[in-house]
């Protein structure tokens, strides 16, 4: 059911989405503007129409295709299945292996309909063409735990969390890294090769954030270990962790 794999009602959807978005967002605002006053970062004039475009179309196109596939099988799927029969630390050890997984597969999949239809395949392996493998799974492991972080923040409708953190992380990145390259609208310029360090140390910021907000929500009682009672305990319960034995 969309309860058991974390989706909910409008009202809570709405709250979480909102908390992975402002999380992860701040994380990016705070460490990307300490690396522009450090003079990592260099940032161009920004083109607000050709901005608010890019951010419309890529906003539409990122959550279609990558963010809410993504998060739904595996934050959603992957990440219940397993917290029905294991600890947080190896559910979520464990959904991050599988989401390193995906780029790798994903290669795999594209050579091989680049065949079908009589084009020529990219290269089969476990980083896009053009990335170092080791920096991408590094950045990618880092970038499936904030992931796991944000499903685990709320109680009510959790895996939007999760959805919103994934959404403003293309975002950020693909103004702020490749936006000269998408016509953003704006992009920064990489005045330094220890810029590239930013993005990482935003996601550990942000999973930080999270676990403010989570400590936060507790003790507001809104998760309903600590004295949530009758229909809505139950209720709570069900949507954080479905399974009886969770």
């Amino acid at each position: 059911s969309p309860a058991w794999l974390g989706f909910g009602g409008a009202g809570p959807s709405l709250r979480a989405l909102l908390t992975g978005v402002g999380v992860t967002a701040a994380s990016a605002a705070v460490v990307l503007g300490a690396g522009t006053a450090a003079g990592m970062l260099r940032w161009s004039r920004i083109e607000p129409v050709a901005l608010a475009g890019f951010i419309l179309s890529n906003g539409v196109v990122a959550f279609l295709l990558e963010a809410l596939p993504e998060e739904t099988t595996l934050r959603g799927y992957a990440w219940t299945s397993l917290r029905t029969r294991f600890g947080a630390t190896v559910s979520a050890l464990g959904t991050t292996a599988v989401f390193l997984l995906v780029p790798g597969a994903s290669t795999v999949v594209g050579a091989a309909t680049a065949h079908l239809v009589g084009g020529d395949p990219d290269p089969i392996g476990f980083a896009p063409d053009g990335q170092n493998p080791v920096d991408y799974l590094i950045l990618l492991t880092v970038f499936g735990l904030t992931l796991v972080a944000a499903r685990t923040v709320l109680a009510r409708a959790p895996l939007w969390a999760a959805i919103g953190t994934h959404l403003t992380f293309l975002t950020v990145n693909r103004i702020a890294l490749e936006g000269d390259r998408r016509g953003a609208g704006w992009h920064a310029e990489q005045t330094t090769p220890d810029a590239v360090l930013l993005v990482p140390v935003y996601l550990l910021l942000a999973i930080a954030g999270f676990a403010v907000c989570r400590r936060v929500a507790r003790r507001r009682g809104a998760e309903p270990r600590h004295g949530a009672t009758a229909p809505r305990a139950v209720a709570e319960r069900l949507e954080e962790r479905p399974a009886p034995h969770a």
